[in-house]
């Protein structure tokens, strides 16, 4: 049967809003409208199912069907056409004429077990809100980005909002205040590299790190002192031991820098200095700002990394202020790369560093790898500083404090110091047993420059060694080439036969690799020391690989290409880099000397620093 299609306006039905309309759960939650039908009849009061006649349990609480009542018309307007939007338009929601409440029939009383199963009314699900602005299912209205003006300085977030739970939409606008060198490593994953800069907006500063690619795309275009938009990066808790602040950025190939106009509201580099009496009392890896005043400069030291087996370089500067009860302080300085290179650290220098660490060697705390170094800053307070310190050096001149162990990595000494030093050396270690700190030092290091005076030849300073891969002990160096998992034997073998050669550990092979290993005496105007000379520092002196030395050494027709060789590696003046330890011979102690690194001597530095000691022994009275 068709039911009768019932005009909107037709005063059998009352007028009612879908919008104010309310679900059902149960039959008896609201009464049931009766439906007109092709014989003017009624529907049957309960809606009948096989399972409501098979369970009079279920049947007492499934609900029965509700009509669905048509939209009241709109004034002005005729049928469904003129019909408002239930969804937008508020009229829906107006409360009803007196002839509908007089009409309105009184829902029954419900039952607690239909309260408690009786879902909220959908008005809460609607799409629009009070003003209009589309809403979601909960009624919450979008975020809307306020206006900028055409400026767009609103959409730059503050450097000091950043946290690690802040969403991926952001953009700040900030100065590279300090940037570093670009530093390779190598890991279980292989090799990378990386920069550091360190950048800072009218809030605050925060340090950033480019990855990977990010290091080629990104260095060449990063200048210090200019602006720039950054976006598109993580944000990571910092790292205290290496980073200032609470959040670090990490940029990645993906990431966005854009240069931007130089903007004179964001400041350029700040310095918070800290005085060097402070230093001490400081914990280790603590960043901090210094002012001071070079009062010694050390040559460059090129030595090989036992961790990534790359050639590096370092140098120490001496610094002073007048902090401290004494009228003064004095620290050590490392810089590395080529920075350790500059030609421009001059005594008497003034000089403004910023986050320089704080190191400690052997109980001394003292300074390394700062971020930004200005030379005679344009700034009265290092006017000031320089003007203390030329006063002092009239009285009391400053010598550089050691900072290595049984010397200073750049203070260079006699060869008659090095011997009277190493008188106070310690037992050698045992295999196993841990250091006494308050004891004698077990290992001293020294810089000697000194002058090659004898070379043995009565054997070749060579030996046949295993070529091999065996495991790699932990904490090993790791050469380049192999995994990092594995090293070469290098144990000394010895022939068998015809092309067989066998090591300690039983390895054979066919053709040994020749390694250097001899001794050397070696004198300046004081003492001579006997020196031990290992591979990779003996390839700088002899200029050959150790197997092209031993063809040499073996043909009796190239005798006069050897002595080519010797003769560039006698009497010349190098600049020695030696390891004292104790060791016992056949039950005999005695001191060795192993050579960490060479490097030749500049000998117009070399006299500029001979002549200010001159002129601080004659300012002190010393003979």
């Amino acid at each position: 049967l068709k039911p009768h299609i019932l005009h909107p306006t037709s005063p059998a039905l009352p007028r009612l809003c879908i919008g104010s309309m309310e679900p059902t759960r149960g039959a008896a939650l609201y009464p049931q409208p009766a439906v007109a039908t092709g014989t003017g009849g009624n529907a049957p009061p309960n809606f009948e199912t096989p399972e409501r006649r098979g369970n009079f349990g279920v049947a007492e609480h499934t609900p029965g069907p509700v009509m669905m009542q048509p939209y009241p018309p709109v004034q002005g307007g005729v049928g469904a056409a003129a019909m408002p939007n239930p969804y937008s338009d508020p009229s829906c929601n107006q409360s009803m004429s007196a002839f509908q409440q007089q009409n309105q029939q009184p829902p029954p009383a419900v039952s607690a077990f239909q309260q408690q199963n009786q879902q909220p009314p959908p008005a809460a699900q609607g799409r629009t809100g009070a003003s209009g602005n589309i809403t979601d299912f909960f009624g919450r209205q979008p975020l809307v980005r306020p206006a900028t003006g055409g400026s767009g300085i609103a959409d730059f977030m503050p450097i000091k909002e950043l946290s690690p739970y802040t969403s991926g939409r952001w953009r700040i606008k900030a100065r590279v205040l300090t940037k570093s060198d670009i530093r390779r490593f190598s890991n279980a994953r292989g090799e990378g590299q990386l920069f550091k800069v360190e950048i800072g907006d009218k809030s605050g500063e925060i340090s950033a790190t480019f990855f990977g690619k990010a290091v080629d795309q990104f260095y060449p275009r990063l200048q210090q002192g200019q602006v720039y938009l950054f976006s598109r990066a993580h944000i990571k808790p910092a790292n205290p031991r290496f980073d200032r602040g609470d959040v670090v950025l990490t940029f990645e190939e993906q990431s966005q820098v854009e240069a931007a106009e130089d903007d004179q509201e964001i400041p350029g580099v700040t310095f918070d200095f800290r005085p060097l009496c402070s230093v001490p009392e400081l914990e280790q890896h603590t960043l901090i700002d210094v002012q001071a005043v070079i009062y010694a400069v050390q040559e460059p030291f090129h030595f090989t990394s036992k961790a990534s087996n790359r050639e590096m370089v370092k140098r120490e500067i001496g610094i002073w202020d007048a902090s401290g009860p004494d009228g003064g302080s004095a620290c050590n300085v490392t810089v590395w790369g080529d920075r350790a290179l500059s030609d421009g650290f001059e005594i008497g220098t003034p000089v403004f560093m910023k986050a320089a660490r704080v190191s400690e060697w052997n109980g001394n705390k003292d300074l390394s790898s700062p971020s930004v170094i200005e030379m005679n800053p344009d700034d009265s307070r290092a006017f000031a500083l320089k003007a203390k310190y030329e006063e002092v050096q009239k009285t009391r001149p400053l010598n550089m404090r050691t900072s290595t162990a049984g010397g200073a990595s750049g203070a260079r000494k006699t060869a008659q110091e090095v011997r009277e030093e190493d008188m106070q050396l310690g037992p050698p270690p045992v295999m196993g047993q841990a250091l006494d700190p308050n004891g004698p030092k077990a290992i001293h290091r020294h810089i000697l420059q000194a002058t090659i005076s004898t070379l043995p030849t009565d054997r070749m300073p060579c030996y046949a060694s295993c070529p091999a891969l065996v495991a790699r002990a932990a904490g090993a160096t790791q050469q380049s080439g192999q995994a990092a998992t594995e090293r070469v034997c290098q144990k000394k073998v010895t022939q068998e036969g015809p092309n067989m050669w066998r090591c300690a550990n039983g390895h054979v092979c066919q053709n040994p690799t020749f390694r250097y290993l001899c001794k050397m005496q070696v004198m300046d105007h004081t003492e001579c020391l006997e020196v031990n000379v290992f591979d990779a520092v003996a390839k700088q002196f002899f200029g050959v690989e150790a197997d092209a030395y031993t063809r040499i050494y073996e043909d009796p027709s190239l005798e006069a290409q050897l002595q080519q060789i010797h003769k560039r590696v006698l009497w010349r003046r190098q600049l020695f880099r030696l390891r004292a330890q104790k060791e016992v011979w056949q039950d005999v102690e005695r001191v060795r000397y192993h050579v960490d690194d060479v490097s030749s001597v500049a000998f117009v530095k070399d006299g500029r620093e001979m002549l200010k000691e001159v002129k601080a022994a004659l300012a002190t009275g010393q003979n």
